[in-house]
């Protein structure tokens, strides 16, 4: 009976994230064809009504990002419940490294498990280099999600609290980091200074998407 209405629960949260799933425009289509974040299944389908992994998304951010997913990466996931040989260890330890992800608890990944809309907002906001501020904004949850609000991220897309991420609703959220101004650190001293790249004050302009172009702004 417990394992019935576990289903049924799961069904229904299933159901209600697709039922607020966004519609995604052409132009965002090809982006995420183009710069090979989500290409779909075998066929091609986005199955953009389906919710995302944990592993599916790093993968995206990853790719987003241009993230390393080397056989030395893969040889070393560093987490105990992601072994060299699943598909996404590379990209799994890339992420790990540039501290986008982290484990839970007991140090695993979960990669199979599905991602939520707060800790896939976490990834993109730390891909971005926006992540340092979170914690002065109240930590996570809270804090990630009022600096990707703050930076555009969200824009166009609803999300709901604690809910598994709907693939449209991923691949929104993905081409809209695209064109967000990146965040860079520098150590000086005993503190740190931050510069966003927007193009101003002498600043080169850099976004995930120049990145990906191989574009050089100032």
């Amino acid at each position: 009976m417990k394992k019935l209405l576990s289903t049924i629960l799961t069904a229904a949260i299933l159901s209600s994230a697709a039922a607020n799933a966004e519609k995604l425009s052409k132009p965002q289509r090809m982006d995420l064809y183009n710069f090979g974040i989500m290409v779909g299944d075998e066929n091609g389908d986005l199955r953009l009504n389906d919710s995302i992994t944990r592993a599916e998304a790093v993968k995206m951010i990853c790719t987003a990002g241009m993230l390393s997913a080397s056989p030395q990466n893969a040889a070393s996931a560093g987490f105990p419940d992601v072994p060299d040989t699943h598909w996404a260890a590379g990209y799994i330890q890339a992420a790990k490294e540039s501290g986008i992800v982290a484990g839970d608890e007991n140090g695993n990944f979960n990669p199979e498990k599905s991602v939520t809309n707060e800790e896939f907002v976490k990834m993109l906001v730390c891909l971005l280099g926006y992540g340092d501020y979170a914690p002065y904004r109240g930590g996570f949850p809270a804090g990630y999600t009022a600096m990707a609000a703050d930076i555009g991220l969200t824009d166009n897309v609803t999300l709901e609290v604690n809910t598994p991420t709907v693939r449209s609703n991923a691949a929104i959220l993905v081409c809209n980091a695209l064109d967000i101004p990146l965040l860079a650190s520098e150590d000086v001293g005993d503190g740190t200074n931050y510069y966003r790249l927007d193009g101003s004050n002498g600043l080169a302009y850099v976004t995930l998407r120049t990145q990906l172009l191989g574009v050089e702004s100032e």
